[in-house]
């Protein structure tokens, strides 16, 4: 049969091809991404070249690919493509299997979620692996791996980093605006020392109110630098206490401005102030990666004049030397802040420092000032992170060794802490706001320590947890793996929900600033901790829910005012629902599993149900001698006290007694059968308690001489493996250790 002609004009011919359809000898429409790309859902891999096809070869090399190009024209098209290649790249430097690694060797690998995220220009904006928005990353992978897309995985603003940027109009250089009254501006720079103090500690608080109030009268008494000082400090004060920001606004253009103006080529230390304050005022108002440049600024002019070798300040007479010495702490609270929050190298270091700066004892240290003593816990907690920062992420490896080093410092600097805050270190909902809040920040800091130096054996364990979940055969590595490992994951929950006590009175101070970045931060950063603990069911014995409800009412505080808050809020609410999900579904299969023992204990009336014929569970037949019982000796073989017993065999097994399945033949011998009763609940969750102080003080302290055949003790889905633990089915988030403390 003659080949139909084609119709003059029906067939178009592509000028050029993209690398993929030429190597295939596929059609190309000749766009980016092509046509054929778009249905393999290989757009980051539609490349175009002068090379002819047969010079092509498959490469795996993503780089060869689709570049990232900030000036690229927006596409839809381009950015599903754009998208898909920065999910590609995450997914290869965070692998789930990679991170869930051996753990013979009591390490835990830090994950490695280096990120490009565009800011509100299209600027591509590097967050390294301590940054929040990575652990974020880490988390959705989680949550992905266990119940597929939801809107927290699928969130629409995941490639981008939420940046506010200026007015055109605002950066305009003009006339100064004048200073406000000496009652509007003490008041803005209470506001101002509220919404900061402890963490930043640039001035004298009795001397700079005094000189204040005579900038106030006369202005052009001072020079530009000092002038930009007060300009800024009531831009700080006015941010966080005003609705309207406009005025806030007004008075940091000017600050800056005098700033800019005076800052030539010779710093001092008011420059320092002044790039200080421009980067927390640029912190407050969304715009860190502005802040991180400004405070570079700073850093630089303070390595120029010296202030961070203590033999230079103690060249200066007392009172320089304390306000130089309060600089240097400004600068790195700041930096370790910005370069914990945002992943990036911090650019300074106390080798030159003492542990003691003053060299007084920590008996003469309960006598100095409340706000000195606020002021050296801080520094303290600036080594801390420093040193999380340098040997964990910097590293990308936290071993049990770095962790016990550095955990063995957040014990000393507990033990430092002035007697007063040593009764604060849960609620805070007493006293006033200004020693409340100070205390709130530095508790929260603390906290946040822990969470970072902790986090990646919590991704860790909850990574294998999800991976020995969907295959059966790898329980007995998670029951053999490494017990510090878990304790340390256990205290990244721990401090989240405790870091969350923290913030919970504050709710009650009406008075509260509107914006409070490095507490908001703090709380973010448990939320989601606890939300990442759902996954390994840490929700049978903690509070999570109460805690990440504890967060959304924080932030939500902060959401008409603060951009920030208002992401991490709807983030927050994201999460909650796929934990939600996921709660659901568990607690189904729980059900059903459960439903199926039942049956099998007691036989079944009716139709079996579609779902255990589905599920490969065999259903004995009524000419079977016995039927095995969920209470068998294997219900006791699981890795955690969260995981539900797998349905017995329905092979035969010996005719024992209850408590002969409970403790074995020769248990009896090892434990008094009224130490402990067990039996079931509809919900499936073991009952453990020990009547009348059955159990001796201390006697549980050592269970190998418990241990059975199979490494699990009598009581081994009553006490925990590691912790030794208590539960009832009654009162879950209720728990108490065995041994007196």
């Amino acid at each position: 049969m003659p080949k139909a002609s084609t119709t003059p004009g029906a067939r178009l011919r592509c000028r050029r091809a993209c690398d993929s359809c030429k190597r295939r000898k596929q059609k190309c429409n000749g766009e980016q991404p092509c046509t054929i790309c778009v249905q393999r859902h290989k757009e980051s891999e539609c490349y175009f070249s002068d090379k002819s096809a047969r010079l092509l070869r498959p490469n795996n090399n993503s780089k060869e690919t689709m570049l990232l190009n900030e000036h690229m024209v927006p596409t839809p098209q381009r950015q599903t493509a754009m998208d898909r290649l920065l999910n590609s790249l995450e997914d290869h430097s965070a692998n789930l299997d990679q991170q869930a690694a051996d753990d013979k060797e009591g390490t835990a690998p830090v994950p490695k979620v280096t990120r490009l995220l565009r800011d509100g220009q299209g600027k591509f904006m590097y967050i390294g692996d301590s940054a929040s928005l990575s652990f974020l990353q880490s988390v959705r992978r989680i949550v992905s791996s266990c119940i597929g897309n939801c809107e927290f995985t699928e969130d629409s603003s995941r490639h981008s980093m939420l940046e506010a940027f200026q007015n055109s109009s605002a950066t305009q250089t003009g006339l100064l605006i004048p200073p406000p009254s000496n009652d509007e501006a003490q008041r803005l720079a209470r506001q101002y020392v509220l919404a900061t103090s402890p963490l930043l500690d640039l001035f004298d608080l009795n001397e700079f109110h005094l000189r204040l109030a005579n900038w106030v009268e006369n202005p052009t008494g001072d020079e530009d630098t000092v002038s930009s000082i007060f300009y800024l400090v009531l831009a700080i004060g006015a941010q966080v206490s005003d609705i309207n920001q406009t005025l806030a606004e007004q008075y940091f253009v000017s600050g800056r401005q005098l700033a800019f103006s005076a800052f030539t080529e010779t710093p001092s230390s008011y420059t320092i102030q002044s790039y200080v304050l421009i980067s927390m005022y640029m912190l407050g108002a969304c715009r860190r990666n502005g802040a991180f440049m400004n405070l570079g600024i700073a850093l630089r002019a303070a390595y120029a004049v010296g202030i961070h070798r203590r033999d230079t300040n103690a060249l200066f007479c007392t009172r320089e030397r304390r306000a130089r010495e309060r600089m240097w702490k400004s600068l790195r609270m700041m930096d370790l802040f910005l370069s914990a929050s945002l992943g990036r190298p911090p650019a300074t270091s106390d080798f030159d420092y003492e542990f003691r700066e003053d060299g007084t004892s920590p008996e003469e240290s309960q006598l100095v000032q409340p706000g000195e003593q606020l002021s050296s816990a801080v520094v303290s907690l600036c080594r801390i992170f420093e040193r999380i920062l340098t040997e964990v992420y910097m590293r990308q490896v936290v071993s049990i060794n770095v962790a016990d080093t550095i955990s063995n410092q957040h014990r000393v600097w507990v033990r430092n802490l002035p007697a007063s805050m040593q009764m604060q270190t849960e609620r805070l909902d007493s006293g006033s706001l200004e020693n409340t809040l100070a205390a709130a920040h530095v508790f929260g800091s603390y906290y946040w320590s822990i969470i970072l130096l902790t986090r990646p054996f919590l991704i860790f364990r909850v990574s294998q947890y999800v991976r020995n979940r969907s295959d059966p055969s790898n329980l007995s590595e998670l029951r053999n793996s490494s017990s510090r490992i878990s304790l340390f994951a256990d205290a990244c929950v721990y401090s989240a929900l405790r870091g969350l006590n923290i913030v919970e009175g504050l709710s009650h101070f009406t008075s509260l600033p509107r914006r409070l970045p490095f507490l908001i931060n703090s709380v973010f950063n448990s939320a989601i901790v606890l939300g990442a603990a759902f996954f390994a069911d840490y929700d049978n014995l903690l509070p999570l829910e109460e805690g990440m409800g504890k967060a959304e009412q924080f932030l939500g505080l902060f959401v008409p005012h603060d951009p920030h808050a208002c992401r991490f809020f709807q983030i927050i609410k994201y999460l909650r629902n796929a934990v939600a999900e996921y709660v659901r579904r568990r607690n189904r299969q729980w059900m059903e599993r459960r439903s199926r023992q039942v049956d099998q204990l007691f036989g079944q009336v009716g139709p079996a149900e579609s779902s255990a014929a589905n599920n490969g569970v065999s259903i004995p037949h009524q000419s079977e001698p016995t039927v095995s019982s969920p209470l068998s000796s294997e219900k006791f073989a699981g890795p955690l006290l969260s995981q539900p017993p797998e349905p017995a065999a329905t092979t035969a097994q010996p005719d024992h007694d209850i408590w002969d399945t409970l403790y074995g033949v020769d248990g009896a011998a090892t434990l008094p059968h009224d130490t402990a009763i067990s039996t079931l609940t509809t919900t499936g969750i073991p009952i453990g308690c020990s009547p009348g102080d059955t159990i001796p003080s201390g006697q549980l302290a050592d269970r190998s001489s418990m241990m059975d055949a199979r490494g699990q003790t009598p009581l081994s889905d009553v006490i925990l493996p590691d912790n030794g633990l208590l539960y009832m089915a009654e009162d879950l988030p209720v728990f108490g250790l065995w041994e007196d403390t």
